[in-house]
């Protein structure tokens, strides 16, 4: 069944997904420069863009899930990379508050940003050139004052909000495979969907070379035992337990932020294997077969797809070019083309 028609906005969002260490955050920075900065009057609000990161929606450090730990199994392990230690509701109403009002919710503050930031590695004369390239293909109403009546806010009200949106988690598969996917409501709020694929070797070699992640906090003090059918239950909680409603409109004044660092092995033991299983709908054999991955466990799933960079083009997805080796020039310029196509496809809706 078609999902229901949702009604024109001025607001797109952009979502750029992938594995850790693929690159999102830092082409959601270089595209929001690019995009930010079309006028020559720089505080022009006809144009608005800003960078939603998912990283911002995890729980609380002590609703972390936990899971065994795959090298000690009568020890447990704080599992960041699973749909579980996310708030997922909070996402989605985020990005329904986003669509309706063009602006950020009050309550959301980013953390993301305080980590570290890896250098693109790409000349400002690039970013120029393709701020060139966007100017001269963006309708004009986007680059120009509004002199008439607005719905955005601002002076002269805003034409048009680009939002980009990046995350490890943010995709579904077609709705006609798996209607009830975890990741539905906040999939089909996205206008564009663009994954960046990752070799394997590669997103082992950049996660373990960063010192770790500023989180929400607390930090957790007592383990919480598994649920009787064994799947992970966050600390704290219990399966199935309803979440916290969120007033977005308050501002957030949650508990100071701590520090998580990967332990010994982290990247093979949780966050590939999670990795393969959550786009196991997404990925391909290695082996560059067209035939969909089985069912199978983790470590099956693991061995078949390799290096993890042959992915299906058939899935309401747009895949990077370069099968994980494209330099993070020729990525940036593909997804300035992608942005621009949905753009021109939209003109005057």
């Amino acid at each position: 069944m078609a999902p229901p028609q949702q009604p024109p906005s001025n607001t797109t969002i952009i979502g750029l997904s992938g594995p850790s260490s693929s690159g999102k955050t830092t082409l959601a920075r270089l595209l929001q420069r690019i995009f930010s900065k079309l006028s020559p009057d720089l505080h022009d609000p006809s144009l608005n863009t800003f960078i939603v990161h998912e990283d911002d929606f995890y729980h609380s450090d002590d609703k972390i899930p936990l899971t065994p730990h795959p090298r000690n199994p009568t020890q447990k392990i704080q599992n960041w990379d699973t749909i579980t230690a996310l708030n997922t509701p909070f996402l989605v109403s985020s990005l329904q508050y986003i669509k309706a009002h063009g602006r950020l919710p009050p309550r959301l503050r980013s953390k993301e940003d305080l980590n570290d930031v890896t250098a693109s590695n790409v000349p400002e004369a690039v970013v120029e050139e393709l701020r060139g390239v966007v100017r001269g293909r963006v309708p004009e109403y986007f680059t120009s004052r509004v002199d008439g009546e607005g719905e955005g806010e601002g002076e002269g009200g805003i034409r048009r909000t680009i939002v980009f949106l990046d995350g490890f988690l943010l995709f579904a598969p077609p709705r006609e495979e798996d209607p009830g996917h975890g990741l539905r409501a906040v999939n089909d709020l996205m206008d564009v969907r663009l994954f960046l694929p990752a070799r394997y070797e590669n997103v082992k070699e950049r996660r373990e070379s960063r010192s770790g992640y500023v989180t929400i906090g607390p930090a957790p003090t007592v383990p919480n035992e598994e649920g009787e059918d064994g799947t992970e239950v966050p600390q704290g909680g219990s399966a199935g337990e309803e979440q916290e409603e969120v007033d977005l409109e308050k501002e957030d004044d949650g508990p100071a932020q701590n520090f998580w660092t990967d332990p010994p092995g982290y990247v093979d033991d949780i966050v590939w294997p999670n990795y393969v299983q959550d786009h196991a709908w997404l990925l391909l054999p290695e082996e560059g077969s067209q035939t969909r991955l089985p069912k199978a466990d983790a470590p099956e799933l693991v061995r078949l797809v390799g290096q993890g960079v042959n992915l299906r083009m058939d899935a309401g997805v747009t895949v990077a070019p370069g099968q994980g080796n494209a330099s993070m020039v020729d990525i940036l310029k593909w997804a300035v083309e992608e942005v621009l196509k949905h753009i021109e496809e939209t003109e005057g809706q």
